[in-house]
């Protein structure tokens, strides 16, 4: 019940924290082909669900879905939940602006994840546990303990899902014409539906064609990129210096010391396992 009260505080603030962003979205014309591809995606995600809750039976279906998913399936989802906006666009915005550093947190945070799978994944799987809060609770006093996860996962949780909340509003707003609120207010709905009913099984599903789509479409950009330039490295990365300068080619502009980036590694790499959503 924990989630679904997260995206609810959530929602509610980043209808609110949508003021950040300056300037008022600007109604476009009706872009049928986006808008199709879009409820296509939602009715798809929402049939999984529905699929998924069928099969939803215990806690060890929801937190586990059952154990029947195979270990090719999981890295797919894996990979999916790794390849996220930020790192199609978020890690290609900061190379551009910042040069080859930007390349660290890429690197970083996919160091992260095997971090995550034999330091806190394999463990939790050996004692039978489906959370890290599961752990200490049993450990230790249980209210207390879970009390404590709870509001750690929504102080941390908050920084960077608001900021969703409001880029998915501002999405569809743009999409479809609708007031801001209304907008996000929908998105929110969906998420709880999708994480409430659907639980691991539908999470991993739907994260398995995200990973499939997202895979695709960066290979066919890649290699369409690559095919524009005969397939010709040199000839590609003269053409970015002379749009940007030496510097997108060179380290420095983001982190200027060793320390700074064994620092910066670090935190990215442990980071990432102690992000509430992943470690509760």
């Amino acid at each position: 019940m924990m989630k679904p009260i997260i995206f609810l505080l959530l929602g509610s603030a980043g209808i609110f924290a949508g003021e950040a962003i300056s300037g008022a979205v600007e109604k476009q014309p009706l872009n049928m082909s986006a808008i199709i591809m879009f409820l296509i995606f939602v009715g798809a995600t929402l049939g999984i669900t529905y699929w998924a809750a069928k099969r939803t039976k215990t806690a060890k279906d929801f937190y586990t879905a059952g154990g029947g998913i195979t270990g090719f399936q999981n890295g797919m989802a894996i990979a999916g939940d790794y390849m996220s906006a930020a790192s199609f666009l978020g890690i290609s915005a900061l190379v551009y602006g910042k040069g080859y550093d930007g390349l660290i947190y890429s690197i970083g945070f996919l160091v992260g994840w095997p971090i995550i799978l034999f330091m806190v994944a394999e463990q939790l799987r050996n004692l039978g546990k489906y959370t890290f809060a599961d752990v200490a609770s049993y450990r230790l006093r249980q209210t207390p303990i879970r009390t404590l996860a709870a509001f750690g996962s929504i102080a941390t949780v908050i920084l960077y899902l608001i900021a969703q909340m409001v880029g998915a509003g501002k999405l569809i707003q743009l999409l479809f014409g609708l007031d801001y609120e209304i907008a996000v207010i929908l998105v929110g709905v969906l998420m709880i539906l999708y994480v409430t009913f659907g639980g691991m099984l539908a999470t991993t599903w739907v994260q398995i064609i995200k990973a499939f789509l997202l895979l695709s479409g960066a290979t066919f950009m890649a290699v369409a990129v690559m095919a524009h330039y005969n397939f010709n490295f040199e000839s590609l990365f003269a053409t970015a210096v002379q749009m940007k300068d030496v510097s997108i080619m060179a380290p420095g502009k983001l982190i200027s010391d060793p320390i700074s980036a064994i620092s910066l590694g670090i935190a990215l790499m442990f980071g990432t396992a102690g992000l509430p959503h992943i470690l509760m």
